[in-house]
């Protein structure tokens, strides 16, 4: 991974970083041009980075999913509860620990009586996010469980997934469109033999927002329209790759929903007393982000959420799987894009032991995956000769 600066802890543990603070209804169109919201999204990233090589490292056959999950929340919350201690900036998880194994696309955060282990050779994709005063930082990886040396469909998916988010890294700049980049992620994902998963994009994202407005979808898909945009200096994406080596598809079926989000723009005269005592709770606890149900151990509460769920005041993140057979692999980072050039804050780098006998052979992908992601430093001569033509 492209190492971020490392952002000003001494700052964030006393709170230093926001005695220039400006109005509140201003600060809400802070971007990555300001200094101290570089500095959040950074430290964020490092809170997620060092959550997801824990989990990682923690897998193993034998270990159960929802103990990995609940480790890699419960690294989150001891990381951030040394900031910004007596001030009132939310911090905290952005998206739960998921951990969703082969076929499974994604949304996997099991509770502890509906948790499965990890076996040798599973695929197993692990995701989280991590915010910090409302600025989030976003990461996902894949590995095989037990396994240095993976080959075969897995390393395709795998490889498939980290090349076209390296197409996608070299071509996140200022001027830019979307739909740009979109024939290149299917062109790349194509040359592995896989298929992107319908459905997923990669988001710009605000603050207390995941799901910007601005987005690059993985796929063209008929019906399915994705507005034309361009990408400006100091904005912010989770860059995010989800691939299968089948066609893409993904489906519902039985697996508990464990992941929900507060639909702040939904309103409506809840008619249950645990319906309304669960909506208080979590409009007191998660406002804004996402959560898990492996937070809330409150049985009456959880009851609760049926109904807020029903009348669409909670947003379900349902748990989506490809065909039994088929393998799903994904990466996720997120992305400032700043004036030297595209900021990586988070991501996991994926090991040279993974290897596909596939690889990309269009001229143009390889031209596009020589270049550097950062601009090249202009020398002092070439400056110099700049300044007299000015």
């Amino acid at each position: 991974v492209e190492e971020a600066c490392a952002p000003d802890r001494a700052k964030i543990m006393s709170g230093e970083a926001d005695k220039d603070k400006v109005d509140p209804e201003e600060e809400e169109e802070l971007d990555c041009s300001v200094p101290e919201v570089v500095n959040k999204y950074q430290f964020a990233g490092g809170v997620a980075n060092a959550a997801i090589k824990a989990v990682e490292e923690a897998c193993a056959p034998g270990k159960a999913v929802a103990e990995l999950c609940e480790l890699g929340d419960s690294i989150i919350n001891e990381k951030l509860s040394s900031v910004y201690k007596g001030k009132k900036i939310e911090k905290g998880i952005a998206f739960p620990t998921c951990i969703s194994l082969n076929n499974c696309c994604g949304h996997f955060s099991p509770l502890k009586e509906d948790s499965v282990d990890l076996k040798e050779g599973d695929v197993a994709k692990i995701d989280l996010g991590v915010h910090v005063d409302g600025y989030v930082a976003l990461v996902a990886t894949t590995i095989v469980v037990g396994q240095k040396n993976v080959s075969g469909r897995a390393a395709d998916a795998i490889m498939a997934a980290k090349t076209a988010s390296d197409v996608i890294i070299r071509m996140l700049k200022p001027e830019k469109k979307n739909n740009e980049i979109t024939p290149l992620i299917e062109k790349c994902v194509d040359s592995f033999g896989c298929k992107a998963v319908d459905g997923v994009v990669s988001h710009q994202i605000k603050k207390f927002t995941t799901d910007g407005t601005k987005v690059i979808t993985n796929k063209n898909t008929p019906g399915h329209p994705v507005e034309e945009c361009t990408f400006d200096q100091h904005e912010a994406y989770a860059v995010d790759v989800v691939v299968s080596t089948g066609e893409g598809k993904c489906r519902e079926l039985d697996t508990k929903c464990t992941v929900f989000k507060r639909a702040t723009d939904q309103k409506y005269n809840l008619k249950m007393k645990t319906a309304r005592e669960a909506l208080f709770k979590i409009e007191k606890t998660h406002p804004k982000m996402p959560f898990s149900l492996r937070e809330i151990d409150d049985a009456r509460t959880r009851l609760g959420i049926t109904e807020c769920v029903r009348h669409d005041l909670l947003q379900p993140h349902p748990v989506l799987y490809e065909k039994e057979t088929e393998i799903v692999a994904q990466i996720k980072f997120t992305v400032l894009l700043m004036p030297s050039g595209p900021l990586k804050i988070t991501g996991v780098d994926i090991p040279d032991t993974i290897k596909s006998e596939k690889q990309v052979e269009d001229e143009e992908l390889i031209e596009i995956l020589k270049t550097s992601v950062k601009k090249k430093k202009k020398s002092g001569k070439k400056k110099e000769e700049e300044g007299k033509n000015a």
